[in-house]
């Protein structure tokens, strides 16, 4: 049993440590502000003409540590289904989009305010279901959560989601076997593809997921054939290719550019692109 003295142990911490954190929450958690984009890479501004932003609140000290305790020790524990791509190690959003390779038709929809659209409860029937006693879990619960909510930002907040998202994803997995559509999660970003039309499968997709108490963000939901996205990755029957953007920016670069950091960051995350597009299904996946 993973009782509470086992989970203080495990967190390297003790009761009265704990306690003191879970009633200062507030202390632990800052808010940072990013400026949102285009997927072109120009600024978004909302009707009135203001920038907008994106806030995510991630934690420091004493709860940011005990909080990558709780991802290494404790939620890694629990195997993450197949589909699931977003904030899973030796995963990424190349992988999840060399995972539909291949495939004529695609639907990509998005989750609309996924992590603080999951509440604290959800979060502690999902470590119950997972077989954490009730006390154990409730500490857990709120080390984790803040305000209500699952928060934007901790080391701990993509594999909870990933877990809670669980019931609702095995029932669209259910679905994709069923119609031999290939399924995956990137933590909020769902992409559904087949070799064949299933366009009229679209509205039970969509029934399962709000049926599941998640909101769709219409403006990011779309059935496509030509020129598919899958997490910002075009894919190609033998290759998976970035916008152009991303080549007239390596181009743009004079020596010192692409020697700097940023510059680095940029070239190998377009070779990686490129090698993953074109190395067998077999060898990423093995």
């Amino acid at each position: 049993m993973f009782s509470r003295e086992i989970l203080y142990k495990t967190l390297r911490t003790n009761g009265r440590q704990v306690d003191q954190i879970i009633r200062n929450l507030s202390n632990y958690y800052y808010v940072k502000t990013f400026q949102k984009f285009h997927p072109d890479g120009t600024p978004a501004f909302d009707s009135l003409g203001n920038p907008r932003v994106r806030e995510i609140t991630p934690t420091y000290g004493q709860l940011k540590q005990i909080q990558k305790l709780i991802l290494n020790k404790v939620l890694k524990a629990i195997i993450l289904p197949n589909y699931a791509f977003g904030g899973v190690n030796g995963k990424d959003n190349i992988k999840n989009a060399k995972f539909h390779q291949g495939n004529k038709y695609f639907f990509n929809t998005d989750l609309r305010g996924y992590y603080p659209g999951i509440t604290n409860r959800q979060v502690f029937e999902t470590f119950v279901k997972h077989k954490i006693p009730t006390e154990t879990a409730n500490i857990l619960t709120k080390l984790t959560t803040y305000k209500g909510s699952l928060p934007q930002g901790t080391h701990t907040s993509p594999y909870i989601a990933n877990l809670v998202f669980t019931d609702v994803g095995n029932k669209l997995l259910e679905l994709a076997e069923k119609y031999d559509l290939t399924f995956t999660s990137f933590v909020d970003d769902l992409t559904f593809s087949s070799k064949i039309d299933f366009k009229e499968h679209i509205p039970e997709i969509l029934k399962i997921i709000q049926d599941g108490n998640f909101r769709i963000s219409h403006n990011k939901t779309f059935y496509e054939t030509k020129n598919p996205k899958v997490t910002q990755i075009l894919v190609r029957n033998n290759f998976l290719a970035l916008p152009g953007k991303y080549r007239k920016i390596i181009d743009g670069m004079d020596d010192v550019e692409k020697s700097a950091p940023k510059g680095v960051g940029i070239i190998n995350y377009y070779e990686r692109v490129k090698y993953i597009g074109t190395t067998k299904r077999k060898k990423i996946f093995s």
